[in-house]
C-alpha cells in the first residue's frame, strides 16, 4: 500500500489549518480593516495607491484573493490558474504593483491574523507562510 507524500500531506494539513484560521478572521468584522492600518503603516508607499478606493469594493477583493491565496497550493499548475487574473491585475501590465511589496503584506497579514485569530499560535502563523507561499511566488513571477 502506498503511502500519500509526506510533503502533500503536510501542504493539505497547513491549507486546512490556514483556512481554519481565516474562517475565524472573517468572523471579526474590523479583520480587513486591520489588516489595511497594518499593510499601510508598515508600507507607507502603498497607501497612495489606494486614493480614491472605495472600500466597500476593495474588501470584497481583497476577502477573495484571500480566499484564492488559500486554495492555490491545491489547484493545478495550468495556465490560466485561479490566480491569473488577480497576478494580471497587478502585474506591471495594469496596478503595477512591485514584488517589493508582496513581503510586507504578507507581515501585515500575518500580524493581523495574530490579532484577529483567538486560537493564533506559531502552528497557525507557520501554516499560513507556507499555505500563501505558493501563490505569492507566482503572483511575484507574474509582474
Amino acid at each position: 500500500m502506498s503511502q500519500p507524500a509526506r510533503g502533500a500531506f503536510g501542504a493539505q494539513a497547513a491549507m486546512q489549518v490556514a483556512k481554519a484560521s481565516y474562517d475565524r478572521c472573517c468572523a471579526d468584522a474590523g479583520f480587513l480593516r486591520a489588516f489595511y492600518d497594518d499593510f499601510f503603516a508598515r508600507c507607507p508607499e502603498a497607501k497612495p495607491r489606494f486614493a480614491g478606493t472605495d472600500f466597500e469594493r476593495q474588501n470584497k477583493l481583497l476577502r477573495h484573493a484571500f480566499g484564492i491565496l488559500l486554495i492555490f497550493p491545491n489547484q493545478a499548475r495550468t495556465e490560466p490558474s485561479v490566480l491569473t487574473r488577480v497576478a494580471e491585475r497587478h502585474s506591471r501590465r495594469d496596478l503595477d504593483i512591485p514584488p517589493a511589496l508582496y513581503g510586507p503584506f504578507l507581515e501585515s497579514l500575518i500580524a493581523t491574523v495574530g490579532r484577529c485569530d483567538p486560537e493564533f499560535s506559531s502552528a497557525v502563523e507557520r501554516a499560513w507562510r507556507e499555505t500563501v507561499a505558493p501563490g505569492m511566488a507566482y503572483m511575484r513571477a507574474k509582474y
